[in-house]
């Protein structure tokens, strides 16, 4: 497949493959983070950001790279140099093949993993509703979505949802010690958790932290959930078994102090960059799985799902083709008019 423009698709990003957690938590961006760097970026560039526990990457359409990677590297505050290190950089084919991968769940590191098109969905809106996602883009995306919803009909590929929010309520499945859970954190990764908490563990005591009292107490209202402000973590960590942290700060936001002298037993911090406190994971008294932990512990739980793949590349080609001639359709109307 090739195009005749001299734009085209470039990717630049890290993700689990390539890059340990902590050192592709400097790429991370979250929701302020992508408002100010669609709003900073040059202003012909299209583009949208794709960030995500397992990976950071930046979808532009143009005929330089560099303007890609400086976005990641202004991000990550690093040198050009580091950023050569550890950014892969995809192009034309390769770059429109990979996003069409990432987004049926191929790229996930839980094979699979169907929640990867809902955050394909925010991340583009987002782009959308800052004036960076162009006619081409869009039509890529749209692409995708049509290729996801094929696999979820045709394959297994994502049966019995194994996402990093699944597989942690599922580690809580028959334990009769959980009996109270904090969630903190309401967004999108949050209400996931709830959902299957709800869903699962019905028996449970299920308690809310988060910073944005709005947000907090429609989820709270929805689910019935106890609601507490972020200023109050401690209180609600008091007498809880669990802690499930899905917040998307820059840096911890649960510290020692929080969870000392509770009865608390478990973290998961589902966060990146990690949001629990360092020294918290070195406390005897209380375990801590960070999203590659918690992703490598069920990594063994899908390998039905692999017989499946060559289904999944075949609509992968299929869709990545049809995307191919509708660009050699529109670039051939322009050349005539």
């Amino acid at each position: 497949m090739t195009y005749r423009e001299d734009k085209h698709l470039v990717v630049a990003g890290v993700s689990f493959k390539t890059t340990e957690l902590l050192s592709r938590s400097r790429f991370a961006f979250n929701a302020e983070a992508c408002r100010y760097a669609y709003s900073d970026s040059q202003q012909d560039l299209p583009f949208f950001i794709l960030s995500t526990c397992n990976r950071t990457e930046v979808y532009a359409w143009n005929d330089f790279v560099e303007p890609v990677l400086e976005i990641l590297r202004a991000q990550a505050q690093c040198t050009a140099e580091e950023l050569n290190k550890i950014v892969y950089v995809k192009t034309r084919t390769s770059a429109v093949e990979h996003f069409f991968r990432v987004a049926v769940g191929l790229e996930s590191q839980i094979i699979g993993d169907y929640d990867i098109i809902s955050q394909i969905k925010t991340s583009f809106k987002g782009a959308k509703d800052n004036g960076r996602a162009n006619g081409i883009l869009e039509k890529m995306y749209n692409f995708a979505l049509q290729a996801s919803k094929e696999v979820k009909n045709r394959t297994s590929l994502s049966d019995g949802t194994m996402s990093v929010p699944y597989a942690v309520v599922k580690q809580l499945l028959g334990r009769d010690d959980v009996r109270t859970i904090t969630v903190a954190g309401a967004g999108e990764t949050g209400e996931l958790v709830i959902k299957y908490l709800r869903s699962y563990l019905p028996y449970c005591d299920v308690r809310l932290v988060n910073r944005h009292e709005e947000r907090l107490q429609s989820l709270a209202t929805k689910y019935e959930l106890m609601q507490f402000p972020m200023s109050a973590l401690r209180q609600s960590l008091v007498n809880s078994d669990v802690l499930i942290v899905t917040t998307n700060a820059s840096g911890p936001i649960v510290e020692r102090s929080h969870v000392e002298g509770t009865t608390l037993k478990l973290i998961f911090d589902l966060s990146v960059p990690r949001n629990v406190s360092p020294n918290i994971y070195k406390m005897n008294s209380v375990e801590v799985l960070d999203v590659d932990r918690i992703s490598a512990s069920i990594q063994n739980n899908i390998n039905a799902r692999l017989s499946e793949i060559p289904k999944v590349e075949t609509i992968v080609f299929e869709h990545s083709t049809a995307f191919d001639e509708w660009m050699k359709r529109r670039e051939s109307f322009t050349v005539n008019k």
